[in-house]
């Protein structure tokens, strides 16, 4: 069987990205595209890059509808068990914190999930609980939220009070359960999302808003912020525990526009620290996104990247965020090069149950024993490598203990401070709330007064409304009324044409009655005549037919009579009938129309009624406002009065502060000057130890020097005596005597020049210790006046240049005497380099000439060097003033020297060298010709010796003459440079002191 290549077959989980683009400033110009899939970065509508980008969100969208297209479908791993990560990477301004916490026009990422979150944990919890098919029971969840930020590898607790998180440190921790983890991290149990919603609230306002020398601390700080949920339940069928630990993690991360420039560069003028973790976190970034490196990155280069190691590219959902903005084409370049490498990240997330926790905590345990042990290396390497590391990371140990003391010492000032601080903050926040509640109780006032002018206003509303109904009720009435009238006027016309019509009919009806009457009378008469005739009929038949045939006739007329008769009744009925009815109808309309009359007055006096309660409001109004103005101008003086006194308390508050300032400012000003005091006098101690090395040094080159002469003129006596002693003359035997008293003599001399030079060094270490003590006094004087000057400066206008120089040295008299001495033994070893050049040259003829070593009269040489040494002895007792003036005249002619000697320096630097190498060969000739001329003559004799050991020790005393006397000329000429500067020095100094003294005198008369 085959083995299975798990890198193909492992895929793991790609983290998912987004690119949000924020609307455009006024100011910003447009140039970031969306077209298609693509990004493009352009410039004048010119493509400068294009990036791939599948899932982009332009300024149109708002950020929950993002949440619903995209980032909501995350909100359901979370419940099941999966750790979810979510983090916004953009420059400054772009919107990360906008995006992940929100503003006041929109809720952000952390809300946007806690609703749906809340919703979907109640869902569940129901339907697991109550539902019979579940396989689960007694559902219960926990949901608990931290909030840190991490600002200078500092880790802050946002949710801690804040007395800890001054006092309190947040280390970052491999905990075996919790993996990397926040120690004394505050948790913060949520049970709804208002609750969430106030302590994200109350966390924000705990973020730190300060700035420094490089701008906003906010722009360089990454907050944490986590949502923690614990489901327990149990299994139906077996009664097993199940318990899921999942995490949703929101990083605002820092501006990312420090990476445009070198990271070097960002180290050196920032500190190494204040952007450590931005550029730790796109590093590993970076490296996540390369295959190459992809399984060995490292987490452990800052905090931030500590706290992510099991969030990127590990146990977690990743979800970037990648904001940009217009106007910011660096920024924007470099956050879609790191979007680049994000979309190679693989992420391997699991359901985070009791076991699997339990298996995470047995790897870790693991990792942390091969960690201690020392396996996990490469060999003696790996091992040589982490003894490294552990030797860095004990040194970083003591570093930080060494500055957590540090830190504690400041934290103490800053704790005795902020206690003064807060003292005094307390008292004017005690003011301002005074001054608050006074504000308050002004805006209850003012407030009350509002409520009743709206209230007046209400009612005059209220009246005005009233009135316009009334106005319109009446102005109805008066319609109605104008309608009856016009209805009455129609009704009195119909009734006068009745009446017309009626009165016609009653004509007719008269007519015909008078008609009928004519046709009774007539049919009577005609009754009468038919009698008459009936009885002329009986006779006559065709006359009674006629009669019969006009009776019918007759009757027929009769009929119709009849009938027109019954039709005007039946007319006369319906118009009776229509007169009734226009009478009912008048009737009817007269009562309408007392009604309406009646209604009218009902409604003027309404009127009337509704115009007298007005005029009864207004006047009630009118006394309640007086009243409420009576109160209120009472409240206004009463408040008045408390203001008053309230700023006569302010008053005396601040004055009290004022003076309290005062006396602090005099104490720190009384700290200041003993402090500026004691400055001053470490100075001038120090000055004083340097005076004093300075004089040691010089005390010590001297004696030295005077110890190297003593030793040479010892040794050089001493020879001259032992040659003396052994000089084997004829008359040797005859000068015994002389000679035993001469080197008596001499060595009593050279005792007594001994016990001389001792006494004038004395003298000499007398009078430079005077000197020394005149200059220190002189300099003090100097130095106090300059402070004195210093302290009595106006604040805020620079000091002169005369104080702001060093203090003058003025020991030109101590240097004096000694370049007196240093001159007058120059000029005596001169004089005796000379000598003895002449003793060379007689001693070189005399040889040459064949004389022995007999014709010098060493004892006449004797006597001379011992009447040079009483001269020198009585020259010496000389009084000290008279040797000062005759050393300043030394001086004086050396000065001259000095400067030939400078002038042929400058021409000719090894100019000395060279003569002092020609003097050398000469007398190196000189030794040879004489060697020659020795060994020509034969063996020497005892003195020819002895004058070759004299030559030898003349040569030698002639190179060491040489050599000092290089060493002193280039010291005399240090020294005449030096005393040169010095006196003019002294001399600007004394015409400055003089100058500012007189000025001082006519100022104030100081002195």
């Amino acid at each position: 069987m085959q083995s299975v290549d798990f890198a193909k077959q492992v895929l793991g989980e790609p983290l998912r990205c987004i690119v949000r683009i924020k609307p455009p400033s006024n100011f910003q110009k447009e140039d970031v595209r969306i077209n298609n899939q693509q990004i493009l970065l352009t410039d004048n509508n010119r493509i400068l890059e294009e990036f791939e980008c599948p899932e982009a969100y332009g300024p149109e969208f708002s950020m929950h509808q993002i949440y619903e297209q995209f980032l909501q479908q995350f909100t359901g791993p979370f419940i099941q068990g999966l750790n979810v990560n979510i983090f916004a990477y953009g420059s400054t301004g772009a919107g990360k914190t906008q995006t992940i916490e929100g503003n006041k026009k929109e809720h952000g990422l952390i809300l946007n999930y806690a609703s749906s979150i809340f919703s979907l944990l109640e869902n569940k919890k129901f339907h697991t609980n109550q539902s019979q098919a579940s396989q689960l029971v007694n559902y219960s969840y926990g949901l608990r939220a931290r909030y840190v930020e991490i600002i200078d590898e500092e880790v802050s607790d946002l949710f801690a009070p804040p007395n800890k998180r001054l006092n309190d440190q947040l280390q970052i921790l491999d905990h075996a359960w919790e993996g990397p983890t926040i120690a004394n991290a505050t948790w913060v149990t949520v049970n709804n999302e208002i609750q969430l919603q106030e302590a994200l609230n109350s966390g924000q306002r705990n973020r730190n808003q300060t700035t420094n020398e490089f701008g906003k601390v906010s722009n360089k700080a990454t907050s944490f912020f986590t949502l923690e949920l614990l489901q327990s339940s149990l299994q139906k069928d077996t009664n097993e525990p199940l318990i899921m630990l999942s995490r949703l993690c929101f990083f605002d991360l820092a501006g990312s526009e420090v990476l445009i420039d070198d990271p070097e560069t960002i180290r050196i003028k920032q500190g190494s620290t204040l952007n450590k973790s931005i550029i730790s976190f796109t590093q590993l970034l970076k490296e996540l996104g390369q295959p190459q490196t992809a399984d060995h990155a490292a987490y452990d280069t800052s905090a931030l990247t500590s706290i992510v190691k099991e969030l990127v590219g590990s146990n977690s959902l990743s979800i970037g965020i990648f904001c940009v903005q217009h106007g910011d084409p660096k920024g924007t370049s470099l956050t879609l090069n790191i979007y680049k490498y994000c979309k190679n990240i693989k992420n391997f997330p699991i359901v985070n149950d009791s076991k699997v926790l339990g298996l995470l905590h047995k790897f870790r345990l693991e990792c942390q024993a091969a960690r201690l042990s020392g396996r996990g290396g490469y060999g003696d390497t790996g091992n040589n490598k982490m003894l490294e590391l552990e030797k860095k990371l004990i040194e970083d140990n003591l570093d930080k203990m060494r500055n957590a003391d540090e830190k504690q010492r400041m934290a103490q000032k800053l704790s005795t401070m902020r206690e003064k601080y807060n003292e005094i903050v307390r008292q004017k926040a005690e003011l301002q709330q005074e001054l608050i509640r006074s504000e308050e109780e002004k805006l209850e006032v003012s407030k009350a007064l509002v409520e009743l002018q709206i209230e007046n206003t209400r009612l005059m509303e209220i009246i005005q409304n009233e009135k316009y109904d009334m106005n319109n009720k009446l102005l109805n009435a008066e319609s109605d009324l104008l309608s009856l009238n016009i209805r009455e006027e129609k009704a009195l016309k119909s009734i006068q044409e009745l009446q017309d019509n009626l009165k016609e009919t009653k004509d007719d009806k008269r007519a015909l009655e008078i008609e009928f009457v004519a046709l009774k009378k007539n049919y009577i008469n005609i009754s009468t005549a038919l009698e008459t005739e009936k009885a002329k009929s009986e006779n006559i038949g065709l006359e009674l037919i006629n009669v019969v045939n006009e009776n019918k006739s007759l009757h027929q007329e009769l009929n119709d009579i009849y009938k027109k008769s019954g039709n005007t009744n039946e007319e006369n009925a319906r118009f009776m009938k229509k007169i009734e009815k226009l009478e009912q109808e008048n009737r009817e309309q007269r009562e309408a129309l007392i009604y309406t009359k009646a209604e009218i007055e009902r409604l003027k006096t309404e009127m009337l009624k509704y115009e007298i309660l007005d005029q009864q409001h207004r006047i009630d109004l009118d006394n309640k406002k007086l009243e409420i103005e009576k109160g209120f101008l009472e409240a206004n003086r009463e408040k008045q009065n408390e203001v008053y006194k309230m700023n006569r308390e302010q008053d005396d508050a601040v004055k009290k502060m004022r003076d309290e300032k005062l006396l602090w400012e005099s104490q720190k000003m009384e700290l200041t000057h003993k402090i500026k005091s004691m400055q001053r006098r470490v100075n001038d101690e120090e000055e004083r130890v340097k005076e004093l090395e300075r004089q040691v040094q010089e005390l010590q080159s001297e004696n030295q020097k005077m110890d190297l002469q003593m030793n040479e003129m010892r040794s050089l006596y001493r020879n001259k005596l032992m040659q003396f002693a052994t000089d084997g003359k004829p008359d040797k035997a005859s000068r015994i005597g002389y000679d035993f008293n001469a080197r008596e003599d001499l060595i009593r001399t050279y005792t007594e020049k001994e016990i001389e030079l001792n006494e004038r060094l004395e003298r000499e270490k007398k009078n430079s210790k005077q000197a020394s003590l005149q200059v220190r006094q002189l300099k003090s004087y100097a130095r106090n006046l300059k402070y004195l000057c210093e302290d009595w400066a106006p604040v805020g206008i620079p000091l002169p240049d005369i104080l702001t120089k060093d203090v003058t040295f003025l020991d030109d008299e101590t240097y004096g005497t000694l370049q007196g001495d240093h001159m007058a033994e120059i000029e005596r070893l001169r004089m005796r380099n000379k000598k003895l050049e002449n003793e060379v040259r007689v001693l070189q003829e005399n040889i040459m000439n064949g004389v022995g070593g007999g014709s010098m009269d060493l004892s006449k040489r004797i006597s001379n060097e011992m009447e040079m040494l009483k001269q020198n002895r009585n020259k010496q007792s000389i009084d000290g003033d008279f040797q000062i003036d005759q050393l300043r005249k030394e001086r004086n002619d050396l000065q001259e020297e000095n400067r030939r000697l400078v002038t042929l320096l400058k021409d000719n630097k090894k100019w000395d060298v060279y003569i002092l190498q020609r003097e050398n060969e000469r007398l190196m000739r000189q030794m040879k010709e004489q060697e020659v001329g020795l060994n020509s003559v034969g063996p020497m004799s005892g003195e020819a010796k002895g004058v070759q050991q004299k030559l030898q020790l003349y040569e030698r005393s002639l190179k060491q003459l040489e050599k000092e006397r290089s060493e002193l000329i280039v010291r005399a000429t240090m020294a005449e440079e030096q005393l040169k500067a010095l006196q003019e020095h002294l001399a600007k100094q004394s015409q400055d002191y003089q100058r500012k003294l007189l000025e001082i005198k006519r100022g104030g008369n100081i002195f």
